[in-house]
């Protein structure tokens, strides 16, 4: 009697996540998600300009007195003070 030797099952292939991608084509083409979908959420709220934590992307002119950025998360315009990255318009005088 020949013994056959079993061979463990490859692992699946790692898959890539559908809302990353309808996200990316939203950003980079133009397309809208559909229409309740997660990615239409995900889209919608980066629109509101609410981050937990805002990621500064420093825009600053070469002839600007004070240096500007905006949130690479919502878009909100930031300005730069002693403390460090504010929301413009919420800075102490």
């Amino acid at each position: 009697m020949k013994w056959f030797r079993r061979y463990p099952a490859a692992p699946p292939a790692e898959r890539s996540n559908p809302v990353r991608i309808a996200v990316l084509e939203h950003d980079l083409l133009g397309i809208e998600p559909a229409p309740g979908s997660a990615a239409a959420l995900a889209v919608a709220l980066r629109r509101t300009g609410t981050c937990v934590e805002h990621r500064p992307v420093e825009t600053t002119e070469l002839r600007s007195p004070c240096p500007t950025a905006i949130c690479a998360g919502c878009g909100t315009n930031m300005t730069d003070t002693p403390d460090g990255w504010v929301v413009a318009g919420t800075e102490e005088p």
